[in-house]
């Protein structure tokens, strides 16, 4: 960790109170062990950017055999959602995610390091802010809400960056002692020094420098009792010896303060590796407008935990190679952070569809079916349908090629059970009328009669009739599934069996017949009451 101080720039600007213990100041390193932790807020469901984080953290932790730890930041009680922590633990269930230490199930915590609920470590946090004010590196602030505000506007008025002005930075300890017994409300704010420079290195940016009179004066520990994120954070990562943070670069603005409060505490600060934020097909912040839902409900829609880890593995890591499909065993191996990209990732829905196809692929019956299960993607009707195995293996083998999310079979399957409704007009191919679909509907029905390899005699019937194979094939699988783009036709009519299938041929050539005899005026009325 590299970063510039004000200790030696700025040491005779300050009053000598608050530089007592610079002469002594070493800092205090923690465990070479690497422990990481994912520290989710509990303010609604867990979606594909947190998530993200945590797998990079389980990643890294894994590949370096280290300790991957849950904790919970809940300081803002205001945002807080009853179900997000059941929520959250969920995810990480689902993906495979398991936790080392810290709260593994709702209500339960493991490890030496707890508790691991911010909610219930006020205490030491307060006593930590009152450190810092005693040391001269934070004081009290006693301004209102109102004061604040109209701050705020005039600094949007001169076109300047929000910034506390200092109004309490210099109080008279007698005042501060008075209002405090006064119980007048107040809040804990982090000294920064207004000249002199503040630089960190981050593993993926590299070294990052800002001028401290850019640095805003922190609100550490709001009036309520409870620390904001800042304070939390750094006293639960150097607490809990976390030698590594992954975090979102969103975090990047606010790193110096934190590197600051390191410097005040006399701690040694963890690496920093802040990840790329992920970006809509636009190019802005991935949000519900793109179609980013709660990872919840990719499990709902039959997306597999394999398919979904390796998919996200990939925004925004790279194993450098052409590779995309990649086990977990693989990734764990791989996952280097040296690898992790500068570049913000773009999410895209149909890279998703497109490897949780080729996961589907390799996937037995057996699993399918329970997986089926687990999401709950089959129907009464359905479950009645396949009460016999061999029904459901055969469905399966008509659409897994094809099937890109397991909560697709059902729709994909449903015409073998479900006579299909469909318009007279999907009947009749490119480059048929509706007598030569007729026709060729009817001496279909005759064929399907045949006791022989159904494949074969259509074959063989339309290349002695001289017949195009897509003319013929065409309206029977249109009567058989009432799709346009359909599984294999005589594999389902296989399935649904012959006298079934007939009846479904006999229905077609009604419904042609019926169009055939339409009078031009009536068609529009006519399709609106038949069909």
């Amino acid at each position: 960790m590299m970063w510039k101080t004000w200790f030696t720039k700025e040491e005779s600007k300050w009053p000598r109170w608050q530089l007592r213990d610079i002469n002594k100041f070493k800092m205090t390193k923690q465990s070479s062990k690497i422990r990481t932790r994912f520290a989710p807020s509990p303010t609604g469901a867990p979606h594909v950017g947190n998530i993200r984080t945590a797998l990079f953290v389980w990643l890294f932790a894994r590949h370096n055999k280290g300790n991957f730890i849950l904790r919970v930041e809940d300081t803002d009680q205001s945002r807080a959602e009853q179900g997000s922590i059941k929520s959250i633990l969920e995810a990480l269930n689902w993906l495979g995610l398991d936790i080392d230490e810290g709260i593994f199930k709702q209500g339960q915590e493991k490890g030496e390091h707890g508790p691991y609920t911010q909610s219930n470590r006020l205490k030491t946090y307060r006593d930590h802010a009152k450190k810092l004010v005693q040391a001269g590196h934070a004081f009290y602030c006693f301004c209102s809400q109102e004061r604040l505000a109209v701050i705020s506007e005039l600094q949007k008025q001169e076109k300047k960056p929000p910034k506390y002005d200092g109004q309490c930075l210099n109080l008279k300890p007698e005042d501060v002692k008075k209002w405090l017994a006064e119980k007048r409300s107040a809040v804990i704010r982090m000294k920064v020094p207004q000249e002199g420079e503040t630089s960190f290195k981050d593993t993926i940016k590299g070294n990052i420098t800002v001028q401290n009179s850019t640095i805003n004066y922190q609100v550490l520990l709001k009036s309520d009792g409870f620390p904001t994120y800042h304070l939390a954070s750094v006293v639960d990562d150097y607490l809990m010896e976390i030698s590594h943070v992954l975090r979102a670069d969103e975090w990047i603005a606010s790193t110096p303060k934190h590197v600051l409060l390191y410097q005040y505490f006399g701690w040694e600060p963890p690496e920093f590796i802040h990840l790329p934020i992920i970006l809509g097909q636009d190019k802005s912040k991935l949000s519900k407008r793109h179609g980013a839902i709660s990872i919840l409900d990719y499990k709902k829609q039959g997306y597999l935990a394999d398919a979904v880890v390796n998919f996200l593995a990939l925004l925004g890591w790279n194993p450098k190679t052409n590779q995309e499909i990649l086990s977990r065993d693989e990734l764990i191996e791989q996952f280097d952070v040296s690898k992790i990209n500068k570049n913000s990732p773009v999410f895209e829905l149909q890279k998703l569809d497109w490897m949780n196809k080729q996961y589907i692929k390799e996937m037995s019956a057996d699993k399918i079916r329970k997986a089926l299960h687990d999401i709950d993607g089959l129907s009464d009707e359905a479950l009645v349908f396949f009460n016999k195995q061999y029904r459901f293996d055969k469905a399966l083998n008509l659409i897994k090629d094809r099937l890109e999310k397991l909560s697709d079979f059902e729709d994909s399957v449903r015409f073998l059970w479900d006579m299909p409704d469909y318009k007279a007009d999907i009947l009749v191919g490119k480059g048929l009328d509706k007598k030569q679909t007729k026709q060729n509907l009817e001496k279909a029905l005759e064929l399907i009669d045949r006791s022989d390899d159904l494949r074969q005699i259509f074959l063989d019937h339309c290349d002695k009739s001289n017949i195009k194979r897509g003319d013929m094939l065409w309206p029977l699988r249109v009567a058989i599934t009432g799709m346009e783009h359909s599984p294999e036709v005589f594999a389902s009519i296989e399935i649904i069996g012959k006298d079934e299938s007939r009846e479904r041929v006999e229905k077609a050539i009604e419904k042609v017949s019926f169009k055939m005899a339409q009078r031009p005026g009536l068609e529009k009325i006519q399709e609106k009451v038949l069909w």
